[in-house]
């Protein structure tokens, strides 16, 4: 499929008015953008919010921040109730949907638009659209801009390039300003071939308050986003993307009983590996693994029970271990069902969180914003058949991969997965010899003499201390 060129901005005369454009203004991430793109293009925005009988009015609050904090030249609010159609989960009384995992930001726009969701609301793009249509020709504007995207979007067919193009082709016919006085009406989609990272880092360039935005589906009584929802989903892997903090406020996860995580040692130390190896680091290390690697050098952490604390109680503990980034690593820490709650309750509190794991759990409902580094089993291992090829598609560029290699065999093994799946262009790739079987020497020459986008990998708490084998 031919991508279309996006229509660039009108120019005007210098010493004319800024032209006037109609912004369809939800409240949400996107149409905030959008609307500081028009913005940014020198024209007047008028903003246009559509109370269509959505579950909440939480996101007409939204759109009204995010109006006053862009200094719209206006902003006007149209009732038009779409419930009496029906026909969606946002518009009936129709359950929400789960998060849908193969709409990740691995999976990219094929898997998501492989089926629509009962999120979609039937032909409501085409209703906004023509309101803001209606909208800019009682203006005097010919242009309009609209935030959809066909990259991140979840399946809808109202936010293809397809049905853009169409619009802007039946604008200049259905109207007087456009079949009669010959108005050329322009449809803007800035976001069309955006992902969301990519979004969101336009926005803060254009000065966006993203903290007044507001996406969810399924926000609770006070306004808390839900953090389930394909919306949440879309939003937090985004800013985990982009490598900034999401400032969107989420609700507590409900639970019948308090999580919790078997803990094997929990310390301060130097990060040992990883391209962080160095940081000042506190390791949570969970107990248990169901895998039995030959060259595991912490087969103490699967063969002790360890002992059960509290999400909180762990939280707390790593708090008073002092500052620093923090390590969840076992054993396998997705083992446990209570490590996805004791990532999120880390992520809150606003550390750098890494997640280290042999990759044998699926990693899709690890918290967006925790940065994972999947262990990929080399056949050496005597584990490769425990690999999730499924988990290498998730990788995002905050994540890593790590292959931890015996001998040749390996190396070779992981040099052909490594440009097969073009794993380097993803994320950081790392190299790693078993100690005490793999010379690092030897392994670097392999890595230089194949050009490989991989880095070397060494323990560095090995180097630093030889004689210890826990604590460090």
């Amino acid at each position: 499929m031919t991508v279309p060129t996006p229509t660039p901005p009108r120019a005007p005369r210098p010493d004319a008015p800024p032209p006037r454009t109609v912004v369809l203004l939800s409240g949400g991430l996107d149409s905030a953008v959008a609307a500081a793109c028009a913005r940014a293009d020198g024209f007047e925005v008028h903003a246009l919010t559509v109370r269509y009988g959505q579950r909440h009015a939480v996101e007409l609050e939204a759109a009204r921040r995010v109006a006053a904090a862009l200094g719209v030249a206006s902003h006007r609010v149209v009732d038009l109730d779409l419930r009496a159609i029906g026909g969606s989960a946002l518009t009936a009384d129709l359950p929400l949907p789960p998060a849908a995992a193969s709409a990740s930001a691995g999976a990219g726009p094929a898997a998501a638009a492989s089926a629509v969701p009962a999120t979609y609301v039937p032909a409501r793009n085409t209703i906004l659209l023509g309101l803001a249509l209606a909208h800019a020709e009682v203006l005097g504007a010919a242009d309009v801009y609209l935030g959809v995207s066909s990259v991140d979007y979840s399946g809808y067919p109202d936010c293809r390039p397809a049905f853009i193009e169409a619009f802007e082709r039946l604008a200049r016919v259905a109207t007087k300003a456009g079949a009669e006085d010959g108005v050329r009406f322009r449809i803007h989609a800035p976001l069309q071939h955006l992902t969301k990272a990519e979004t969101i880092r336009r926005g803060l360039e254009l000065g966006v308050d993203f903290s007044l935005t507001h996406t969810c589906y399924d926000p609770a009584p006070d306004g808390a986003a839900c953090g389930r929802c394909d919306s949440c989903r879309l939003r937090r892997e985004g800013f985990a993307a982009a490598g900034v903090p999401d400032p969107t406020r989420y609700a507590p996860p409900a639970t019948a009983q308090p999580a919790t995580v078997r803990v094997l040692e929990l310390y301060r130390t130097l990060q040992g590996e990883t391209t962080f190896a160095g940081a000042p680091c506190v390791i949570v290390r969970c107990s248990g693994c169901p895998l039995r690697c030959s060259y595991c050098d912490t087969a103490y952490a699967r063969q002790s029970e360890g002992l059960e604390l509290s999400v909180e109680e762990v939280v707390r503990s790593v708090a008073e271990l002092g500052p620093g980034i923090v390590a969840v690593t076992g054993g396998e820490p997705l083992a446990q069902p209570g490590a996805l709650a004791l990532l999120r309750a880390l992520c809150d509190t606003g550390r750098t969180v890494l997640l280290e794991t042999s990759g044998a759990f699926d990693i899709a409902p690890v918290d967006p914003r925790v940065r994972r580094i999947l262990d990929v089993k080399t056949p050496g291992s005597g584990m490769e058949e425990h690999n999730r090829p499924e988990n290498r598609a998730l990788l995002r560029p905050t994540d890593e991969l790590k292959l931890v290699l015996v001998d040749r065999a390996d190396y070779e093994w992981s040099r052909e997965l490594v440009r097969r799946e073009r794993l380097a262009e993803r994320c950081t790739v790392l190299f790693s010899p078993v100690h005490g079987k793999l010379a690092p020497a030897e392994l670097a020459k392999w890595i230089l003499d194949d050009g490989l986008p991989v880095r070397l990998q060494l323990q560095l708490h090995r180097l630093v201390w030889p004689d210890r084998d826990r604590g460090v």
